[in-house]
């Protein structure tokens, strides 16, 4: 009934985090509107620091009861940039 919302966003992170730890975030600290969280790519190259990699993740948000606007997507999506940032030390690529 309501849209689903579709955002991507680019991390940088020590070498020895993982995936599941930047899910268990995600859906720890969205559990409302976070329907699921997806890796869509890995980087690891000369392209970044020493001890760096890349991951692109996709975030599908979802309000069962209305349709969600930007102010609230982009609450959002601040909240989960700043747990990534405290919890495991990732920085947003651009």
């Amino acid at each position: 009934k309501f849209p689903e919302v579709k955002r991507d966003l680019a991390l940088l992170v020590d070498r020895q985090v993982t995936f599941a730890q930047l899910r268990a975030i995600a859906l720890a600290t969205e559990r409302k509107l976070l329907k699921s969280v997806s890796l869509f790519d890995v980087y690891e190259g000369d392209k970044l620091p020493e001890g760096k990699k890349s991951y692109a993740l996709s975030f599908i948000l979802e309000d069962k009861t209305r349709t969600l606007d930007e102010r609230t997507i982009e609450r959002v999506m601040a909240n989960l940039t700043r747990q990534f940032e405290q919890k495991c030390g990732a920085q947003v690529r651009a």
